[in-house]
């Protein structure tokens, strides 16, 4: 655990710089998950593990790593949120699918009358 003390030599604006990153990745793929655009949330995905993959490289220290710690944290119950939505898109479509399968199938009912 950290002390104030320990706190001090850890550059605060790094942190937030860091954390509005984050949430800006945040905010794209929820984005995204709105308005089904599945190709540019797989982009997205791909470059947010890229930064975070840098972010916990092997070279920041441990205390940048301590303090980092809540946002992986974070990060990690965000993707459960996003996964839930996600399948409920997908639920979505697949009620939609069947909706304009049987409207098809009442439209070709209708017209071999």
């Amino acid at each position: 655990m950290l002390s104030a003390d320990d706190l001090d030599f850890i550059d605060g604006d790094w942190i937030e710089q860091q954390k509005n990153a984050l949430h800006t990745y945040s905010e794209k793929i929820e984005s995204c998950i709105i308005s089904s655009e599945w190709e540019t949330l797989a982009m997205v995905l791909e470059s947010r593990y890229a930064f975070i993959r840098q972010l916990f490289s092997s070279e920041l220290s441990g205390q940048r790593r301590a303090v980092l710690k809540p946002l992986a944290d974070a990060v990690l119950e965000q993707d459960a949120l996003f996964q839930a939505r996600v399948e409920e898109q997908k639920q979505i479509a697949v009620q939609q699918q069947m909706t304009i399968r049987r409207a098809r199938l009442a439209v070709n009912a209708y017209n071999n009358q």
